[in-house]
């Protein structure tokens, strides 16, 4: 991944991934069945985009419920 769009896009299958994984598992292993689709993501970012990309996934967790969204506007 070399530029905001595919890390964008990126995003978005990681999105369309954990909707399916709150679907088909028990809450329970959602997390960890999420965090080993995310490790290729995140391993892939360029050092300028690591921030915005944990933000994102972040973001996504809280939004499903599995995590507390402690970010500032949340």
């Amino acid at each position: 991944m070399k530029d905001k769009a595919d890390i964008d896009a990126a995003l978005a299958r990681l999105a369309a991934r954990l909707d399916a994984l709150c679907r088909q598992l028990p809450r329970e292993q959602v997390l960890e069945a999420f965090s080993n689709e995310t490790g290729p993501v995140t391993e892939q970012v360029p050092p300028e985009h690591e921030a915005y990309v944990e933000s994102r996934i972040h973001a996504l967790l809280a939004d499903a419920g599995l995590i507390q969204d402690d970010s500032p506007g949340g």
